[in-house]
């Protein structure tokens, strides 16, 4: 991946994370978990029948395992629609006739109307299709669908199509003239260094992988070394100037492949998810985008010449932008960081999680 300190990492020895878990009676396969307070695990796994079901491991209570579509804490929740996310008494999103119903804890679904009228709003000027809000509750947000294709799903032809489109849309949105100051979130190269701090810790407490029993050391010098990098972009000044001081430019936060869709007929690029839109440096973006493309070719999910095609529309966007290579290369480090902690959590990807973490140096 990066070409740094191959084979310092020992080779994983099982992933002691657990693929299957069995509770009154029922086998239910996980999908993916999250670490939480006080020692509490989230899992989402998929029943006999193949439905999402939701269930919490509590080390004072011991498995939780909540009715399908059901949630006291997600009280707008109800077996209707086809349920594609459920994060035990976090977060659910369902497909429903309308579009999409994003179901939230009280008073979250304010917060996800902003970022979806701000950052979505600029997304659209820049030539982004883009969800718009349909209705919202207390407890849910209703949006509409977005036309297009997932990227993994694209043909060659196509992928090659989507990316060039981006490529110019992506820095239209960058310098977009953000609205007033209150309605957006800071999210600098400190905050970043606190985001990646936190999921090391959760990392150690939970052993993910089985990563934080035998690579104490290890976690430790990475983890440093990224915090480190990150602290010096925060005492440094940015290299350019965006629509507000400091070099901050509206920024996503959670840009990856996965967010994105590409309409053939009409050659448009699709995006999604605005809930953790911030004002942040335009590296941050960028670097998560890319990385992800590293984590994709990694999975078996991308080709290395897909995964080029990517990265060269993001150096075209990035110099769009005025991106500064130093620190895009530390907002890289930070995320492949992240990431490796954030897959070391699901059974099916700790090796990937391994090797992120391996090519951190």
């Amino acid at each position: 991946m990066t070409g740094r300190a191959a084979g310092s990492w020992p080779a994983l020895v099982g992933a002691r994370e657990p693929q299957e878990i069995e509770i009154d009676g029922e086998r239910l396969v996980v999908r993916r978990s999250w670490p939480g307070k006080n020692g509490v695990r989230s899992y989402e796994c998929c029943d006999a029948s193949g439905r999402i079901r939701a269930l919490t491991d509590d080390p004072r209570r011991g498995l939780t395992l909540l009715p399908h579509a059901r949630d006291r804490k997600l009280p707008s929740l109800r077996p209707c629609g086809q349920l594609l996310v459920h994060r035990a008494g976090k977060r659910a999103v369902e497909r429903v006739s309308r579009g999409y119903r994003k179901h939230l804890r009280a008073g979250g679904s304010g917060d996800v109307v902003t970022a979806t009228h701000t950052m979505g709003g600029l997304a659209a000027s820049a030539g982004f299709a883009v969800p718009r809000v349909l209705g919202t509750s207390e407890h849910s947000v209703m949006l509409s669908t977005v036309p297009g294709v997932p990227l993994l799903e694209l043909s060659p032809e196509d992928w090659g199509r989507a990316w060039g489109r981006w490529s110019v849309a992506w820095p239209r949105l960058v310098r977009g003239a953000v609205g007033p100051s209150e309605q957006w979130q800071v999210h600098d190269a400190a905050a970043e260094a606190a985001v990646v701090a936190k999921w090391f810790e959760h990392v150690r407490e939970y052993d993910a992988g089985g990563l934080a029993g035998r690579f104490a050391e290890r976690l430790d010098e990475v983890e440093t070394r990224v915090r480190r990098d990150l602290s010096s972009l925060q005492a440094g000044s940015c290299c350019s100037t965006g629509p507000v001081g400091g070099g901050m430019v509206p920024a996503h936060r959670d840009l990856h492949d996965g967010q994105m869709l590409f309409d053939p007929a009409t050659n448009g690029v699709g995006l999604l998810d605005f809930d953790t839109a911030v004002l942040a440096e335009r590296e941050l973006d960028l670097a998560n985008l890319d990385v992800h493309l590293e984590l994709r070719v990694m999975q078996g999910l991308l080709g290395e010449a897909a995964a080029d095609v990517g990265r060269q529309a993001i150096r075209q966007a990035a110099v769009a932008v005025g991106a500064d290579a130093r620190r895009l290369e530390t907002y890289r480090e930070a995320t492949r960081a992240r990431l490796g902690c954030v897959y070391a959590f699901r059974w099916q990807w700790v090796p990937v999680a391994e090797r992120m973490l391996e090519g951190l140096g």
